[in-house]
């Protein structure tokens, strides 16, 4: 006469066929590699960096370096600070404050190069962020310019974010959508 299973019997079994399977019950999920991930972003931080060093020569360009960083179920953040246009700095030396003119010139220089900005960046982003392969389709490439010796009250931004979905940026590059529709889809934002 066989004996039916007991429930300890049961549980072996199931735990000797769970670790036959090569899972156990009790293991989690673990998260995925991200080193391609990282790669990706340092040659984008790179192609960022020279872009803009060469859009603006010192002392204009690169305050701070290009740093990327992945947030899980957003995508990935570029950041950089960008120096638009120095201004004379008062010393102990020369204690003037600034003309009427330096200020208008500064503040012209510092609209014109905000609006190359926005035009170089969502370039780069078309021209090379589609090469992100380790980001996925729903997730977000996005580029955050911050603006050096901004006045709160000159009517300037002190940053300028720029976003796409890269689903979008996958399409660009599929050559189903033009460049034009593509910019239609960013999200530029002065803040």
């Amino acid at each position: 006469m066989i004996s039916q299973p007991t429930r300890s019997s049961k549980a072996l079994l199931l735990l000797a066929l769970a670790t036959l399977l090569g899972q156990p019950l009790w293991a989690q999920v673990s998260a995925p590699d991200r080193a391609d991930l990282k790669n990706e972003m340092k040659v984008f931080e790179a192609v960022i960096n020279q872009s803009i060093s060469q859009t603006f020569a010192p002392p204009f360009g690169l305050l701070d370096k290009t740093k990327g960083a992945y947030l899980p179920d957003f995508g990935l953040v570029f950041s950089l600070e960008v120096n638009l246009y120095p201004t004379r700095m008062p010393s102990p030396f020369d204690t003037r404050p600034l003309s009427h003119a330096e200020v208008e010139t500064a503040h012209k220089a510092k609209l014109e190069r905000i609006g190359t900005i926005k035009k170089s960046v969502p370039r780069l982003l078309a021209d090379h962020a589609a090469a992100l392969h380790d980001v996925s389709a729903d997730e977000t490439v996005a580029v955050v310019a911050h603006f050096f010796d901004v006045q709160a009250d000159g009517g300037l931004p002190s940053q300028l974010v720029i976003e796409v979905k890269k689903s979008d940026l996958d399409q660009y590059e599929d050559k189903k959508l033009s460049y034009e529709q593509l910019l239609g889809k960013m999200k530029i934002e002065e803040l």
